[in-house]
C-alpha cells in the first residue's frame, strides 16, 4: 500500500509518501504561502525519492480544514486533478483533530477525563477551535468545531484544559499565563499524523464517500463572501 498525504490548510506546506512498509518520508515548507507553486514540486520531489510514480499511489490523505481558505482550495483542486486520471480511496481529517492527534497525554493516571482545547487563528480576530476528552486510546472530540473570538476562546476553557494551535499567537498574553498553553510543535496539522491516523485506523480519518466530501471545510465565509453579504443587507 503506498500513501500520499498532503495538508495545505496553514501558512505552512506540508507533504508525505509512504511506500509500502517503509517508514514515510516527509517534507515541510515552513512559512511559504505559495502552495499553488509549491505543491506540485514538492510531491514530484518525494514521489522521485521514493522511485515511484503518482499512478502507483494507492491510497491519498488530506487535511480537510479549516484553514486558509486559499491553501485549501489548492489542496483539493490537486486532489481532484490526480483522481481525474484514476479513482483511488480517499480520507480526510479535520485540522484540529491533527493536532490532537500528536498530543500525549499527561501520564498514565490520567487515561481519561483529560481535557484538550485545540485553536487555529481564524484571521480577523476570530480563532477556530474544538475541545477534547482523553480517553484510553487517546482523545475524543468532545463537541463540534466552533468560531470564536480569542478573549472569549480562553475566559469560558474548563479549568485545567491543555490548549494547543497556532491561535495562541493572537491570544492575550495576560490571558496566555492563566492556562496550561503546549510548545509550538503542537500548533501545526502536518501529514505525518494524516499517516499516523490512517495505521492506526482512527475515526478522526474518515473515508471520502459523497461528492461533499471532497470540498473543504471552511467552517466560516470568506472574507469577500461577509463583504458581499453585508453589502447585499444594507442595499435591502
Amino acid at each position: 500500500m503506498n500513501l500520499l498525504a498532503i495538508e495545505t490548510s496553514g501558512h505552512s506546506l506540508s507533504v508525505a509518501i509512504k511506500k509500502g512498509r517503509a517508514p514515510a518520508r516527509h517534507a515541510f515548507l515552513k512559512g511559504f504561502s505559495r502552495h499553488v507553486e509549491n505543491l506540485i514540486p514538492l510531491i514530484d520531489r518525494l514521489l522521485k525519492k521514493e522511485r515511484l510514480k503518482i499512478k502507483e499511489v494507492d491510497t491519498f490523505l488530506i487535511g480537510r480544514g479549516p484553514g486558509s481558505f486559499t491553501g485549501l482550495r489548492v489542496g483539493f483542486a490537486t486532489l481532484k486533478g490526480f483522481l481525474a486520471v484514476r479513482e483511488r480511496p480517499c480520507f480526510g481529517a479535520y485540522s484540529f483533530d491533527l493536532v490532537a492527534s500528536t498530543i500525549p497525554r499527561s501520564g498514565s493516571s490520567c487515561a481519561s477525563g483529560e481535557n484538550l482545547a485545540v485553536c487555529l487563528n481564524a484571521k480577523r480576530d476570530k480563532l477556530y477551535a474544538r475541545l477534547y476528552r482523553s480517553y484510553r486510546q487517546g482523545w475524543k472530540p468532545a463537541g463540534a468545531p466552533f468560531v470564536k473570538a480569542p478573549d472569549d476562546f480562553l475566559k469560558e476553557l474548563p479549568a485545567g484544559t491543555r490548549v494547543a494551535g497556532d491561535g495562541l499567537a493572537v491570544c492575550d498574553r495576560d490571558l496566555l499565563k492563566k492556562i496550561h498553553s503546549l510548545p509550538e510543535k503542537y500548533w501545526t496539522p502536518r501529514t505525518s499524523a494524516l499517516i499516523n491516523l490512517y495505521e492506526k485506523k482512527d475515526p478522526l480519518l474518515k473515508p471520502f464517500k459523497r461528492p461533499k466530501d471532497f470540498l473543504p471545510f471552511y467552517l466560516r465565509n470568506s472574507e469577500a463572501e461577509e463583504r458581499l453579504k453585508n453589502k447585499t443587507q444594507n442595499q435591502k
